[in-house]
């Protein structure tokens, strides 16, 4: 039932569950004491469970962040693959997924154990389908365990690139070892995005068997890979790869987009070098690459990425201003939060609503 057609009295209480999650979440800001929490999160599951849809999915994310058990508590209990918005189904996998909690895995493998069995017998699936696997097995790979990393492997040979892509990044992030041997296969017929995922996956795995693979690729005249597999290299020691990152950044004017991905893999490595790189072209007026300089800074998920974020909020472009605020909803922190604050006040409708989203992200509120 649409809000407009609620009675009085049902609109009261909803206004007054709105209250009380609003006040949980400034004391929850505000630093709560240890025996003051407990109360506060039971009045953000409560606003939680009473939501309707849209406000659910909002709140999805905030409740992930606390990573607290009654919270998790309330994402598993709302998660039901089967019979749920395929929306909100996507909001919780992430939110379960930020949550760290291994119980959570064991939801999540139904649910992909489901889509699977769904794949069987309509032969594909909707798009807002496909896209809850991938978000399934990023999810599962921020948990980890011995059922996500066989979910993972098993991906490898999914029909689906970006499934398989997913699995790949998934297992780079868990550092599974076991997948060198299948990782080094699929790259050799690899392009594009799955390419570069495979030697990142190589990389912070960190074995040395994956040394031959991308020694050979990095003679690869497409200077993109080039960088890809430098990076890859750099996290398996090789002083000469990182010297070559270094090196791009100084590149021809007419590769800057081979500069951006140079400066992204050093924040990754964080090397203030790419700190810097990263703020001059956020910082060039009227760049078309400044706004990607600013969401590259959110992607490298190095904190210390912050601080030259929070230096761009009142970049005179807005287009760079909405990507600082996205980034900063992805990195989160006091510094983080205190600008998206100030960016509610922004001329710019867009860069309001993605700082109030960020801020809602964050589980901020107030």
């Amino acid at each position: 039932m649409a809000r407009s057609g609620l009675d009085r009295d049902a609109r009261t209480r909803y206004a007054s569950r709105v209250r009380i999650f609003l006040v949980a979440l400034a004391a929850l800001t505000l630093g709560a004491p240890a025996q003051a929490r407990k109360p506060m999160i039971k009045d953000l599951v409560s606003a939680f469970e009473s939501a309707k849809t849209d406000e659910r999915i909002r709140l999805a994310a905030a409740l992930g962040r606390r990573k607290d058990k009654k919270t998790t508590d309330a994402l598993i209990l709302a998660f039901d693959i089967k019979r749920g918005n395929p929306r909100e189904s996507a909001a919780f996998v992430e939110a379960l997924g930020l949550a760290g909690d291994p119980r959570a895995v064991a939801p999540l493998a139904t649910a992909w154990d489901y889509l699977r069995s769904l794949i069987l017998q309509m032969g594909e699936l909707p798009g807002n389908l496909q896209v809850l696997r991938w978000k399934l097995l990023d999810a599962l790979s921020r948990l980890g365990g011995d059922q996500a990393v066989r979910i993972l492997s098993e991906a490898l040979n999914d029909g689906d690139p970006r499934v398989v892509e997913e699995a790949v990044r998934g297992l780079g992030r868990l550092q599974v070892k076991d997948a060198v041997p299948a990782l080094q296969q699929l790259a050799s017929g690899a392009t594009g995005n799955l390419l570069q995922a495979i030697f990142e996956a190589l990389g912070d795995i960190g074995d040395k068997r994956a040394l031959s693979t991308l020694e050979q690729a990095v003679t690869n005249p497409d200077k993109f890979i080039e960088v890809e597999v430098s990076y890859a290299l750099a996290k398996l020691g090789r002083k000469d790869a990182l010297a070559r990152l270094n090196g791009f950044l100084a590149g021809d004017p007419g590769e800057d987009k081979v500069g951006l991905l140079a400066a992204y893999y050093l924040v990754k490595l964080d090397k203030d070098a790419g700190l810097r790189h990263l703020e001059t072209m956020m910082k060039k007026p009227d760049s078309p690459l400044a706004p990607f300089a600013a969401e590259t800074l959110g992607k490298t998920e190095n904190p210390r990425g912050v601080l030259v974020l929070v230096e761009a909020f009142k970049a005179p472009d807005p287009a760079v201003r909405l990507s600082v605020a996205r980034s900063l909803g992805r990195l989160g922190g006091g510094r983080a939060v205190s600008a998206l604050k100030k960016m509610r006040s922004d001329s710019n409708p867009g860069v309001r609503s993605a700082a109030i989203n960020g801020l809602a992200d964050l589980g901020e509120n107030d």
